[in-house]
């Protein structure tokens, strides 16, 4: 594979890190590729929300199927930009905050009520 952008990780201290970045591997896979310990609790299967990050500069994949049925069941527990690691695959240069605290693991916390 040949790298096509640029993957910046910001740290809740304000460290940047950052590697090459593939279109074909999601944000989770490029934190682990550089041993960054981005927190995950169900294995990348977007089931807890506890790998959320905050795009803060460039493009990835829209949200989508079970992404979007998270971010839809836990809507207040979701700030504008946030993204699951395990789904969001870059389309561009992409600078992505590391949330300062261990965002709750959704399984196990109840829904918001319909709209």
């Amino acid at each position: 594979m040949t790298p096509e952008h640029r993957i910046t990780f910001v740290l809740p201290g304000g460290e940047r890190v950052d590697c090459d970045g593939y279109p074909r591997l999601n944000l989770l896979a490029h934190a682990e590729m550089m041993e960054l310990e981005l927190p995950q609790k169900c294995g990348g299967q977007a089931e807890c929300g506890t790998c959320r990050v905050r795009l803060l500069e460039g493009e990835c994949t829209p949200a989508r199927g079970d992404e979007v049925d998270l971010m839809t069941r836990h809507r207040s527990r979701f700030q504008r930009g946030e993204r699951l690691a395990c789904r969001a695959r870059p389309r561009s240069d992409v600078v992505a905050e590391v949330l300062a605290m261990l965002p709750a693991d959704l399984r196990d916390v109840p829904e918001d009520p319909p709209e």
